[in-house]
């Protein structure tokens, strides 16, 4: 069986909404504790600008433009990443990468740590919502079959 595939990842958009969301509730946390100071809660302004700091954080990486990524995976079992702005056909800038210990592949969910040859780490998410189903599912058989051959102990990869 090959297991050589090429996978297109959108970003989430439910992760999306849930980081707008979460940013959101966080700026309506920061308005709440600055405009209810209480006289028993003197830091009550350091915490509303804590929490608005936070909500001005989350909401600009929820709302950052998207990017994309393709993972190649050949059939014998070498992977290549590609980094897209746009969804791009060539693969000029696609760079090997491997399945690092901590990735988590998980039936609704893949948190992907691929590393490359110079050290660098570059996380992936990969949600049902970011791939086709039948691409998500093959993804993580793919992913799951590499990992077997990784030579780590069983407690780095998380394959349920």
């Amino acid at each position: 069986m090959s297991i050589a595939m090429t996978v297109v990842i959108a970003p989430s958009g439910r992760l999306r909404m849930l980081a707008v969301g979460f940013g959101a509730s966080l700026l309506a946390a920061s308005a709440v504790a600055g405009l209810l100071p209480s006289l028993r809660f003197i830091a009550g302004p350091t915490v509303a600008l804590a929490l608005l700091f936070a909500g001005v954080c989350v909401l600009h990486a929820a709302l950052r433009p998207a990017t994309q990524h393709r993972i190649d995976i050949s059939g014998v079992g070498e992977l290549r990443l590609t980094v897209q702005q746009g969804v791009r056909q060539e693969a000029a800038g696609a760079v090997p990468v491997t399945l690092l210990p901590g990735s988590t592949l998980w039936p609704r969910l893949m948190l992907l740590r691929l590393g490359t040859a110079d050290g660098r780490c570059h996380p992936v998410a990969v949600l049902p919502d970011s791939v086709e189903q039948a691409a998500f599912r093959a993804l993580a058989v793919a992913l799951g079959a590499l990992a077997g051959h990784v030579a780590v102990s069983p407690t780095e990869h998380k394959i349920l």
